[in-house]
């Protein structure tokens, strides 16, 4: 077994305690899956848009509206030298804007609607590039998508390597039922949000060079309500809309999922985890409780918290068992509001640009998940204060000035 980079830069129960506490659904498993996507590499004819330069902007005015016909009417018009118009007119040429006939200069039609929309259009012919649509319905993937900074798609060997990673969670692939539906090609081509799913201004004679099938890793939620899909796109810890909406509605998927956790004997594997970590812990007194809504949790005393025990911030977070998990608690309403604090410190306390609105959210997220009454940011400040959490106490106090 090989250890591979995490896959998902943020763990699967941070996941849950988003999908429970912040978006309000109950959670009841949690599958870290391999989603299939087409890499397709395609050749086409690129329209794309770019700034005018300040020039150029105003020598295609000067032909559009102003009838300026020559080199010689430019340069006087605008009061430029004779040598830079006569040099930008032949750049206008080489990229299709600007066309001679008899010795007079005009717009083509690419050059006139640049000039209308303010936008300097520039053709490529031939142009190769890669999209990305997902395989499971062929649906094309979203410009968020194509940051590969942030976005690991696995293939060859990267995918060996993730398949053979002894690291938790282990990701399981979810294969495609059918080849590449090329007329996916054509129904993007014809897609006018355009900017949304990282296409130029205009794609013409498309053709697929070939296509590959890579896979995406990303986070399912599934609960009563429906299901969340987290991945590694955009900033931050929330769910895909698209992924999400596409996942609740393949079949496919669903009847492998619904497949898993008929055949797997989950309560009782969530049993053995809990009460393994119990006596690990030193607590083989303390029996897991199924709550009302079907999820499990052990509820610790107050003593089991502290400098000698489990750190304070660890209740109302999850323990992974599988796909299910169990919730760590505390009945003692002090402790839950030190973990409160604590929990805020180590979200807020190191960054340097919060905004009151961001803070007070965090605080009713926090306080649904460790069954408190959200306080207020200046209750939060003396208690702050009182512990020593200085880096929170600054957070605080700037946030309680702005408000004055």
């Amino acid at each position: 077994m090989t250890t591979a980079p995490r896959l998902i830069r943020f763990p699967p129960e941070r996941v849950l305690e988003d999908a429970a506490f912040g978006r309000g659904i109950i959670p009841s498993r949690l599958y870290a899956l391999l989603l299939p996507v087409w890499e397709v590499e395609i050749r086409a004819d690129i329209t794309e848009g770019e700034d005018f330069s300040l020039i150029d902007r105003f020598l295609e005015r000067g032909l559009r509206h102003g009838g300026l016909h020559t080199v010689d009417e430019l340069a006087a018009f605008f009061a430029l030298d004779r040598a830079l118009v006569a040099q930008a007119v032949r750049f206008l040429a080489a990229i299709g804007h600007v066309e001679e006939s008899v010795g007079r200069l005009s717009l083509t039609p690419l050059g006139q609607r640049s000039v209308d929309d303010d936008v300097r259009y520039v053709i490529t012919r031939q142009d190769r590039r890669i999209l990305y649509f997902e395989a499971l319905s062929c649906s094309p993937l979203t410009r968020a998508h194509y940051d590969q900074d942030v976005v690991t798609l696995l293939s060859g060997e990267s995918l060996e390597r993730a398949l053979r990673a002894d690291r938790y969670p282990r990701f399981t692939p979810i294969y495609a039922t059918s080849g590449f539906d090329r007329a996916a090609l054509q129904r993007l081509v014809g897609s006018k949000d355009r900017a949304r799913f990282n296409l130029p201004v205009a794609l013409d004679a498309v053709e697929s060079l070939g296509e590959e099938l890579v896979f995406l890793p990303v986070y399912l939620v599934r609960g009563r309500a429906g299901l969340l899909v987290y991945g590694q796109a955009e900033a931050g810890l929330a769910p895909d809309p698209e992924l999400s909406e596409l996942c609740g509605r393949t079949p496919e998927l669903l009847s492998a999922l619904d497949h898993e956790e008929a055949t797997d004997d989950a309560d009782e594997r969530v049993l053995k985890v809990a009460r393994n970590w119990l006596r690990q812990q030193g607590f083989d007194g303390v029996a897991p409780e199924q709550d009302d809504d079907g999820t499990w949790s052990v509820s610790l005393p107050a003593t089991a918290f502290g400098a000698d025990g489990l750190p304070v911030s660890r209740i109302g977070t999850y323990r992974m068992a599988g796909t299910r998990f169990f919730r760590v608690d505390c009945p003692d309403d002090t402790q839950r509001k030190h973990a409160l604090l604590k929990r805020l410190d180590q979200n807020l306390g190191a960054r340097r640009q919060v905004t009151r609105q961001e803070a007070e959210e965090l605080v009713a997220r926090l306080s649904r998940q460790l069954r408190l009454e959200a306080p207020t940011l200046s209750r939060l400040l003396g208690g702050a204060g009182r512990t020593g959490l200085s880096g929170l106490e600054a957070q605080l106090t700037r946030l309680e000035k702005e408000q004055r």
